[in-house]
């Protein structure tokens, strides 16, 4: 089982990009989230414009993060249940990797987690993305991508997430998690999607440990 997780507004309490953008943004970075829910650019394109519009450097970044940003409540004992049951675990963010990192590494959990997402470099002319080493495919966006590429190897997949970017690659999971309350959880209602809602990672554990006893990895679906 394959244990693969959103990073912004799902692992951790807020949408770190959507903060940054408002904070430091040169322009009108939400037009371009409504071009991409309209499906007029891609994801890639839609972070690419958007992360171009932040200039300021890597560690004023990284301090304005630490003040808002903090762990949802549970994870300790997702990782705890992961690895006692041999499940990998796996970050795939839209997110900017250096954040990622800096917050994995504060927790002191960087070792037990893999992390997907698009390689980030701030400069003086705004962050430069690189999706090059993400799973390549025909989907939407690299996210499901990803689960693609575990399901094609065999394994199964639980996906949690919470925003818009994860409605492909959820639809694809075998197991589906969606934060109480987020777009995603309404879009999955609205698009007659069964999956679970969720406040705590520790409700991810516990419905996987009742479907292990059930001797299957399913999770008894109803609608968000």
């Amino acid at each position: 089982m394959e244990v693969v997780s959103d990073f912004d507004g799902t692992i951790v309490n807020i949408d770190v990009v959507e903060y940054l953008l408002a904070q430091y943004a040169n322009g009108d970075w939400r037009r371009y989230d409504e071009l991409y829910e309209r499906g007029e650019i891609s994801l890639e394109e839609c972070l690419r414009l958007q992360y171009g519009m932040i200039r300021e450097p890597k560690q004023k970044l990284l301090g304005a993060v630490d003040d808002v940003a903090y762990f949802r409540t549970g994870l300790d004992d997702l990782l705890a249940f992961s690895e006692k049951e041999g499940n990998s675990f796996t970050i795939v963010s839209a997110g900017l990797d250096f954040v990622i990192g800096h917050m994995l590494n504060r927790k002191n959990i960087q070792r037990r987690i893999a992390v997907l997402a698009p390689k980030s470099r701030p400069t003086s002319r705004g962050i430069l993305l690189d999706f090059s080493h993400l799973p390549q495919g025909d989907s939407s966006n690299f996210k499901t991508n990803v689960v693609r590429s575990f399901r094609a190897r065999g394994r199964r997949v639980a996906y949690i997430g919470d925003g818009l970017s994860d409605f492909e690659a959820i639809k694809e999971a075998n197991v589906k998690f969606v934060i109480k309350g987020s777009r995603l959880a309404e879009r999955c209602v609205r698009e007659y999607v069964p999956c679970q809602e969720i406040v705590s990672l520790e409700e991810v554990s516990s419905h996987l440990a009742g479907a292990r006893t059930r001797d299957h990895w399913g999770v008894e679906a109803k609608s968000t």
